[in-house]
């Protein structure tokens, strides 16, 4: 059967919607372009406010410091339990000697992958949009927060987020999420909150630190931007595949969004729902169904069904 006769049905623009929305992801777009600018950005900025902070709390918690009080602990256990790792800081600015809010000179700053984002950022963006690629190709769907912004209680939401945090490692701290937090983290005395423990930073550090936490914000907001481009012209593609009934005029939009489609491959993979309700193949299955049996041995099986019902009764 030709191209043009060939009737579309669920699998055929399910299967044609997701090569679109692979051509939309991969093509090369302002939107995606900044997306990739800015996680190499965001990975340059963490790497140096880390430095910046290491700076910060080895002037408060010295090494020999803490190495004395380590050796305590080895020495006398858990009653000189006092050095942690931490990936979550509070430091304020002590060159501003009054400030009528304290907000103005002292902030959380927190490194790990969850940190909290403001606005409609949920804390587990950053996480999503920085390891997106590993998400697609563990078949799971990085852009699920992007598309439940209006409603994340649905289940459906919950499900995938669900998987997500747990690629990531996120819920048992494990994984990707232990191994980015083994390499944010720093030796801090006491252990307790880290708002209990306030650590004094120079005027220009503590700038350079507010820089890092609103590059967080603009590298999940680029992926927010892409996706939410990408999503507005999926939602076209799709009612138009709704509308259309023949695969021609399918392939059709393909070509005129320049993503050329063959139609032996897209029959090869789209499986056997493609081809099976041309007339001549649904013929044929349904033949292939009606297998001719002895009309003797049909007789004989009635019979038999026949008497253990009486019996029964």
């Amino acid at each position: 059967m030709t191209t043009s006769k060939l009737r579309l049905n669920t699998d055929i623009r399910k299967k044609i919607g997701s090569l679109i929305l692979s051509h939309f992801e991969n093509e090369k777009t302002t939107e995606r372009e900044n997306f990739i600018s800015a996680k190499e950005d965001i990975t340059t900025a963490y790497d140096s406010a880390f430095k910046i902070a290491q700076t910060i709390v080895n002037r408060a918690y010295p090494k020999d410091d803490v190495a004395t009080l380590q050796k305590f602990k080895k020495k006398y256990g858990s009653a000189c339990d006092v050095v942690a790792k931490d990936s979550c800081f509070y430091f304020a600015n002590t060159e501003i000697e009054t400030v009528e809010n304290e907000k103005d000179n002292s902030e959380h700053f927190n490194f790990k992958l969850d940190a909290s984002l403001t606005g409609r950022f949920n804390d587990y963006d950053f996480a999503i949009a920085y390891f997106r690629d590993e998400l697609k190709n563990a078949g799971l769907n990085p852009e699920i927060n992007v598309q439940h912004q209006d409603n994340r209680s649905n289940p459906h939401h919950t499900q995938e987020l669900d998987k997500i945090k747990k690629f990531l490692g996120i819920n048992d701290e494990n994984g990707i999420y232990g191994q980015w937090k083994d390499k944010y983290s720093l030796d801090v005395i006491g252990t307790s909150y880290c708002r209990s423990r306030t650590i004094a930073c120079t005027a220009k550090e503590f700038d350079q630190m507010r820089a890092f936490k609103n590059a967080r914000q603009v590298f999940v907001q680029s992926h927010y931007t892409w996706a939410e481009m990408i999503q507005k012209d999926m939602r076209d593609i799709t009612l138009a595949l709704k509308d259309y009934k023949y695969v021609k005029d399918a392939i059709d939009l393909c070509g005129a969004l320049g993503l050329d489609i063959n139609e032996n491959e897209l029959q090869r993979t789209a499986g056997v729902s493609l081809t099976i309700y041309q007339p001549e193949n649904l013929a044929n299955l349904i033949k292939s169904r009606r297998v001719k049996q002895d009309n003797k041995a049909v007789i004989a099986q009635f019979k038999k069904a026949r008497q253990s019902a009486v019996a029964l009764n």
